[in-house]
């Protein structure tokens, strides 16, 4: 056997042995989860002071912030009051507010995080968008690995068997030479000379078709593993405008946070002018 040839018997023994078996589908990653119908507003406000609850029954909103919140009886405010109410305690006692003036200034001192609560919906959405993008190039590329297992799993049975055939061939080119040497006739020469050549005939046909399988074995990782580096490009451009957009949300968070803060102490401001001008009544 010529050295080129032991050199592809030696590679293709390394793939059938080592990482051509060893090739797992990569587990495709998860999109982000889709974001819930619109529905009835909600916004809550985690707060250490006595809580307060700004409703809108002709919208179904509901702003609440702090501790202490009677549900009960907002629910059954909001059944019997029309338009919008601020429901508070102040001292253990529960007070309803109702004055067009002072709602208006409460309105105006969340507005910020309204508006900063609709451009962080907007960019969930795009991560949502770019999340199902780079779920689909996951599935590719698990569905690429499950393809590339098999097909080198077919080449390495294949190239199994030609190896089991040529160790049987090869015993009986081991048995013919030794018929060739003890021969003592000519007739006997000549029959195991027809026999020897025949099997080492047999030999280099399996030999041809090991180097084949070989070829394609090694055409075929390269072949998967320059498709599998492009879909690995493709998901990491598709995560620089998620880490973008990600950057973006923690931004819009911060500054929530503050107009959140900078909104509750106003609206205290204002729940303090209502009881002392009278125009906060209790419930």
């Amino acid at each position: 056997m010529s050295t080129p040839h032991r050199l592809i018997l030696s590679l293709a023994g390394i793939l059938i042995s080592g990482s051509v078996l060893a090739v797992q589908p990569p587990e495709a990653p998860r999109p982000p989860v889709a974001p819930a119908p619109p529905g009835k507003q909600i916004n809550v406000f985690n707060g250490a002071d006595e809580g307060y609850a700004l409703v809108d029954s002709s919208k179904d909103s509901v702003t609440t912030t702090g501790s202490g919140i009677d549900g009960v009886q907002i629910k059954h405010l909001k059944e019997t009051v029309k338009g919008q109410f601020l429901w508070f305690r102040d001292q253990g006692k529960a007070y309803l507010l109702q004055d067009a003036t002072l709602l208006a200034r409460i309105n105006a001192a969340w507005q910020p995080t309204q508006e900063l609560g609709q451009q962080m919906s907007s960019l969930g959405k795009q991560m949502g968008a770019q999340g199902k993008s780079m779920g689909a190039l996951g599935k590719q590329m698990s569905a690429q690995g499950r393809n590339q297992s098999a097909a080198a799993r077919s080449e390495s049975e294949q190239m199994k068997a030609l190896g089991r055939q040529q160790g049987e061939v090869g015993r009986q080119l081991g048995q013919a030479s030794r018929r060739q040497a003890l021969a003592s006739s000519d007739s006997e020469r000549a029959a195991a000379d027809r026999e020897v050549e025949k099997l080492q005939a047999k030999m280099e046909s399996l030999q041809d078709q090991m180097e084949q399988h070989g070829d394609r074995l090694a055409a075929m990782n390269d072949r998967d593993d320059a498709s599998m580096q492009a879909l690995s490009r493709q998901m990491k451009e598709n995560g620089k405008p998620m880490d973008a957009l990600g950057k973006q949300m923690q931004a819009l968070g911060k500054q929530q946070e503050q107009a959140s803060k900078a909104a509750d102490k106003a609206t205290r401001a204002i729940i303090e002018e209502a009881l002392r001008s009278g125009k906060a009544r209790p419930v």
